[in-house]
C-alpha cells in the first residue's frame, strides 16, 4: 500500500475512517495472504497487537480445520477473480478462543487499475449466531409441540380468515389434511347458522379487543358431523397480523353436562313435588288441629315448607340449575306470601342478581320468617303493608323487610339476649349462615329488619 500513496489530506482522512470502525477488523494483505495492514478494529477483535501480526500469514486467524482445507487461499482466488469473496464462519483469537464471524474480502487496485492485494473486512457476529441458533431451536421445539398436540386443533388464520398454519391435531378434530385446509376460509369451521350470525367474526373482533376471545360451541368436521368445541382465539401482532386459534374436542363433557343438568332438573322437580305434598299434609294437620297453638305451629311449617319448595320449583325451571336470579325469585316467593294472607298488601323490588342455589334456600326462608313475623306481630287486628327489597351492590346484596305497624314486640327486642321466638332464632341462625350482617330498626311507625349479606358464600 506504501507504493502508492494518496495525497497528505486524503490519507489522513481514509486513515480515520477505518481507525474509528472500532467495531470492523479492517486489514490488507498481499496476493498471498501476508498481512501488511491492521486497524485498531482488528486488534480489538482478535487480540493481536499491529506489530505482533503484520507480517504474519492471514491463515493464522482462521480455525485449524480450514486452514488445513485452505479456506485463505480460495477466498484470495474467489476475490482475484470475482471481485469479492464473501464468508461465514468461524475464526480464531490470539488467545485460542473462536468466534463466528462475517467477513468480506476485495482485491486493492492502483490507480492504473493494477491489483497489488487485497483488503478483508470482519465483524463478530456471534450473538447474532447464538440467536438465530436459539430462535432456529425454539422453532423446532414449537412445531414439535404442534405436531405433538393431537388433543388440541391449534391453527392460525389471517385478517381475512384464511387458514395460514394447520397442526395434526387439527387434522385428526377436522378430518381436513394440511395441504387441503390452507388457504381456505376458517368460517366453514362454523355451523351455517352460526355463520350467518357473524360469530366467526365477533370471535375475532373480541379477540383483537381484548387479547383473547373465550368460546364453547358446536364445529363442523369435513365430513359433515358436528362437535362441540371448547376454544380460545388470540391475536398475532408480529409479521403476519392475524389470530391463532386452540380447540379440544369437547363433545362427550357437553353429553355428560347435559345429562347431568337435565337428572338436576328432574331431582329438583321431584323434590319440589315431595315438599309440596309435605306441606299439604301440613296444611291439613294445622286445619283439623283443635289447639290454636299447635295449628299456628303447623302453619309456620307449611309456610317454611312452602318456600324451599318455591326455590326448587324455580331450579328446575331455569336455564341452569346451580344457580338463582334473586329478582324472579323474589318475586314469585312474595306472591305465594301474598297468597297466604290476603288482609294484607306484599309488595317487592329487587335487582337482578344471580345467587347460587343453596344461598337462593337460605335468603328465601329468612325473608318467609321476617315477612310472616311482620303479618303476625305489626297487623295482628288490622291490614296492614309490608315490603321486600333487595340491591345488588356488586360484590354483597341489601336486604330489607319493612312494614308500617306498631313496631317491634317484646320478644323480638330481645333477640340479641336469647329472645324465645322460634321465627326469630330461626332469623338469628339463618343470617350466621349467611355470614350476614342483621340490623333491627324499630323505625316508630313499624320496624325494618336490614340484612347485608355477601353474593357469595
Amino acid at each position: 500500500m506504501d507504493q502508492y500513496p494518496l495525497s497528505n489530506e486524503e490519507t489522513e482522512i481514509y486513515r480515520h475512517i477505518v481507525e474509528s470502525a472500532a467495531d470492523y477488523a479492517i486489514f490488507a494483505m498481499d496476493r498471498h495472504g501476508t498481512i501488511l495492514t491492521w486497524s485498531a478494529g482488528a486488534a480489538k477483535l482478535f487480540g493481536y497487537p499491529a506489530a505482533e501480526i503484520i507480517g504474519q500469514n492471514g491463515s493464522l486467524l482462521f480455525s485449524f480445520e480450514d486452514q488445513l482445507a485452505g479456506v485463505l487461499l480460495r477466498e484470495i482466488r474467489l476475490a482475484l477473480t470475482a471481485g469479492r469473496a464473501g464468508d461465514d464462519r468461524w475464526h480464531v483469537r490470539k488467545d485460542g478462543s473462536s468466534f463466528w464471524a462475517s467477513g468480506l474480502m476485495m482485491p486493492l487496485r492502483n490507480n492504473a487499475g493494477e491489483i497489488y492485494g487485497l483488503m478483508k473486512i470482519v465483524r463478530d457476529r456471534t450473538q447474532r449466531l447464538h440467536a438465530e441458533e436459539a430462535l432456529r431451536a425454539s422453532e423446532e421445539r414449537l412445531q414439535l409441540i404442534l405436531k405433538s398436540a393431537i388433543d388440541y386443533a391449534i391453527f392460525a388464520f389471517d385478517r381475512d380468515g384464511l387458514v395460514i398454519s394447520w397442526n395434526t391435531g387439527a387434522c385428526r378434530i377436522f378430518g381436513y389434511e394440511e395441504a387441503e385446509i390452507l388457504g381456505r376460509d376458517a368460517r366453514i369451521l362454523f355451523l351455517p347458522e352460526d355463520r350467518e350470525e357473524g360469530v366467526p367474526e365477533r370471535e375475532m373482533k373480541t379477540a383483537f379487543e381484548r387479547g383473547r376471545a373465550e368460546n364453547e360451541r358446536f364445529h363442523l368436521r369435513k365430513d359433515g358431523s358436528t362437535f362441540w368445541g371448547s376454544g380460545l382465539t388470540m391475536p398475532l401482532r408480529a409479521q403476519r397480523a392475524g389470530y391463532l386459534k386452540v380447540l379440544r374436542d369437547e363433545t362427550e363433557r357437553h353429553c355428560a353436562d347435559e345429562h347431568q343438568e337435565i337428572m338436576l332438573r328432574e331431582m329438583s322437580h321431584r323434590v319440589k313435588n315431595s315438599l309440596s305434598l309435605v306441606a299439604a299434609m301440613l296444611a291439613m294437620q294445622a286445619r283439623s288441629a283443635k289447639q290454636e297453638e299447635v295449628g299456628q305451629a303447623l302453619r309456620d311449617a307449611e309456610a317454611r315448607v312452602g318456600t324451599i319448595a318455591e326455590v326448587h320449583d324455580q331450579l328446575w325451571r331455569q336455564p341452569h340449575t346451580e344457580t338463582v336470579d334473586l329478582a324472579d325469585f323474589l318475586s314469585s316467593l312474595c306472591q305465594r306470601l301474598q297468597q297466604s294472607s290476603s288482609r294484607h298488601t306484599l309488595t317487592v323490588e329487587a335487582d337482578p342478581c344471580m345467587v347460587d342455589a343453596d344461598r337462593a334456600i337460605q335468603i328465601a326462608l329468612l325473608v318467609n320468617e321476617l315477612v310472616t313475623n311482620a303479618f303476625k306481630h305489626a297487623y295482628p287486628d288490622i291490614c296492614g303493608a309490608v315490603t321486600v327489597s333487595a340491591r345488588n351492590l356488586g360484590d354483597a346484596i341489601r336486604l330489607e323487610v319493612a312494614d308500617g305497624g306498631r313496631g317491634l314486640p317484646a320478644e323480638v327486642l330481645a333477640f340479641e339476649n336469647d329472645g324465645k321466638s322460634l321465627g326469630m332464632k330461626i332469623v338469628r341462625g339463618l343470617v350466621q349462615q349467611l355470614k350476614a350482617e342483621l340490623q333491627v330498626e324499630d323505625r316508630l311507625p313499624g320496624a325494618g329488619f336490614v340484612i347485608r349479606l355477601p353474593r357469595e358464600s
